[in-house]
């Protein structure tokens, strides 16, 4: 990941909303993961710890659908967007703070889901698994959508075509039991052309804009895989 696509993620979440919820709304347009993994688990009844919940995107679908959802991330932007979706569930609770530091009590959460907002780092991830581990029950689990490097989303970006393409995720969180559970076909869906170059290209870089000029529509092919650990 090169260190000007970094700089253009961290600006277009902390300052550029709209770009981002567009970009999340038109990831995985069908909702083809969120459907997937509910053939692994229900949320009735459960209490849910969402890890960078972004602008909301599985949030309120999640409050639709479990007894109590704390929906975490370290933006308070993306936190107000958040909770404009959820208006008008109370089961809803928002934690403006690091993933690390949930200040939730022991052993008190059923699931925690995270949707590409696992943070990255070693010392960080190391902190942040030992806070899972606090909270979880025992009969609990932790679920993740972290992106599959094949498709062409993957070429977009020009990530090439690794051999291993969930080295990236497994090789620093293996230790913590994280197993493979499925991966998913999905794709993306922009309202045309120019949204898929002016999105793509705000956080991606001249590399996207390319992209989709040759490509020639506004849809692009995904896949999505799914990590757990604890009770599957």
């Amino acid at each position: 990941m090169c260190k000007k696509w970094v700089e253009r993620w961290y600006d277009t979440y902390n300052e550029h909303w709209m770009i981002y919820d567009r970009f999340s709304a038109c990831e995985d347009y069908e909702d083809s993961a969120f459907k997937a993994l509910q053939k692994y688990i229900s949320f009735a009844g459960k209490t849910v710890y969402e890890i960078g919940c972004g602008t909301g995107k599985y949030t309120a679908k999640i409050a639709g659908l479990c007894d109590k959802l704390y929906a975490n991330d370290i933006s308070p932007l993306m936190i107000e967007k958040a909770k404009e979706k959820c208006a008008g569930k109370a089961n809803v609770e928002f934690i403006t703070a690091s993933a690390e530091n949930s200040g939730l009590a022991d052993e008190s959460v059923d699931i925690i889901f995270s949707a590409w907002g696992n943070p990255p780092g070693k010392e960080v991830t190391e902190r942040t698994e030992n806070e899972f581990s606090r909270i979880l029950k025992r009969d609990g689990a932790v679920w993740i959508f972290t992106n599959y490097l094949r498709g062409e989303f993957t070429q977009m970006r020009g990530f090439g075509n690794p051999s291993d393409p969930t080295a990236f995720f497994t090789n620093g969180m293996a230790k913590y039991g994280y197993k493979l559970v499925e991966v998913v076909p999905a794709y993306w869906q922009f309202a045309d052309l120019d949204e898929a170059k002016h999105i793509c290209g705000f956080i991606f870089g001249k590399r996207a804009v390319k992209f989709f000029k040759k490509k020639g529509c506004p849809v692009m092919e995904d896949n999505i895989a799914i990590f757990s650990h604890g009770k599957v």
